[in-house]
């Protein structure tokens, strides 16, 4: 994981207060020697078409197909020394789920066997691990200071040589992604703060400023999008847990969108496998890291941020698998799980209702596309 050598302090005998992680600058996502051109046409069309797109998520979320996820929220951190650091007035807290359907319990049990080489672990069955409902807990401002998590993130999990290397192009896949899945929550906040003062200096902070994070953000979605569009002969005959009357129709209308069916909007996946094949490519190293992704969530010390960047890694994940599964190629859809097929889906709803969000604070923001997309810099 390209991780440094902390030397003990030989006067003391002290091992240093904290590591070059810690204190290095912060890595920026800005990539536009391969195919920008191609991902600033995707982001065009989600523009244009996301309006149709993400009511058909929220739908979706509504069933309990894809709303209940059982973790373990109990978990210690194994990434990173770590002091307790609670939320004030419990706002971080978020209460396990009653009534959880018998069938879903089973169907989740039923698929818990341990498989060695995936793109995401799920929290195995235990004492510990509770079913938690995204329509209850849903996501909010908690006032929970990640910036430490999103640091160990970028400078640890991500990749950080070579990058400037024209077969480097899955290693700089993987980190848009990261980066992306790191806007998508800058969103949530902003939405919180509303279109005030206070949200236009954070926009352009957190977003704006920051060096293509919305054109990741945006990459993020049109990955989940294809990985969608891939599953789309199981997503349309799926019983769901007997939920298959309401659900398919729904289902239906999102595999057949236009935006999920754009040229413009597969490229981004395309690009991801022409990368991913290339023989200088070792797939397996972003297989590892999306892992650590997921397990990296465990030193979150907010519940409910816990929960959902939880969701959100496994969605990745998911996405990943089914994109490029073991070598680059693609994956079998058949071989995901329900609650990644789950975490797939309310993933793709977080993604799309932050570009919603991006698109309300840049016409709040007064822009013309030029800074927020670097519309002039493709």
């Amino acid at each position: 994981m390209d991780d440094e050598v902390t030397e003990v302090d030989e006067s003391t005998g002290a091992w240093p207060a904290r590591t070059t992680w810690e204190t290095a600058q912060m890595p920026t996502f800005k990539y536009r020697r391969d195919f920008f051109p191609t991902l600033f046409t995707g982001m065009s069309v989600c523009r244009e078409h996301n309006h149709q797109v993400v009511p058909l998520l929220q739908q979706l979320q509504e069933f309990d197909f894809f709303s209940y996820f059982a973790f373990d929220l109990l978990a210690s951190c194994s990434y990173m020394p770590t002091s307790e650091n609670p939320c004030e007035l419990d706002r971080c807290e978020v209460e396990p789920a009653e009534d959880v359907p018998e069938a879903l319990r089973a169907r989740d049990l039923s698929e818990s066997e341990f498989a060695l080489d995936c793109w995401a672990r799920k929290d195995m069955p235990s004492d510990f691990t509770e079913y938690y409902d995204l329509r209850v807990a849903t996501e909010r401002n908690t006032g929970y200071d990640g910036r430490r998590i999103w640091r160990f993130i970028h400078q640890k999990i991500c990749f950080q040589e070579n990058l400037e290397l024209l077969e480097s192009g899955w290693k700089r896949d993987f980190n848009r992604a990261v980066s992306g899945m790191h806007a998508a929550v800058d969103c949530q906040i902003l939405n919180d703060i509303g279109l005030t003062s206070e949200g236009r200096v954070e926009y352009q902070r957190r977003l704006r400023d920051e060096p293509d994070s919305i054109a990741n953000l945006y990459f993020a979605y049109m990955l989940t999008l294809c990985a969608i569009r891939d599953c789309r002969e199981r997503l349309d005959k799926c019983r769901y847990l007997g939920e298959g009357g309401e659900v398919l129709p729904v289902m239906r209308a999102l595999t057949a969108s236009a935006l999920v069916n754009d040229e413009a909007v597969q490229a981004a996946a395309r690009n991801l496998r022409d990368h991913a094949q290339l023989p200088t490519a070792a797939v397996w190293k972003a297989r590892l890291r999306t892992r650590d992704l997921t397990a990296i969530m465990n030193c979150v010390q907010c519940n409910l941020c816990r929960l959902h960047g939880k969701v959100m890694a496994l969605g990745l994940g998911a996405t990943m698998q089914v994109l490029l599964g073991d070598d680059g190629r693609g994956g079998d859809p058949l071989a995901l799980d329900r609650a990644q097929v789950g975490a797939l889906v309310a993933t793709a709803a977080k993604f799309g209702n932050a570009c919603q969000i991006v698109e309300r604070f840049r016409e709040f923001d007064g822009d013309d596309m030029t800074k927020a997309f670097g519309a002039d810099d493709t």
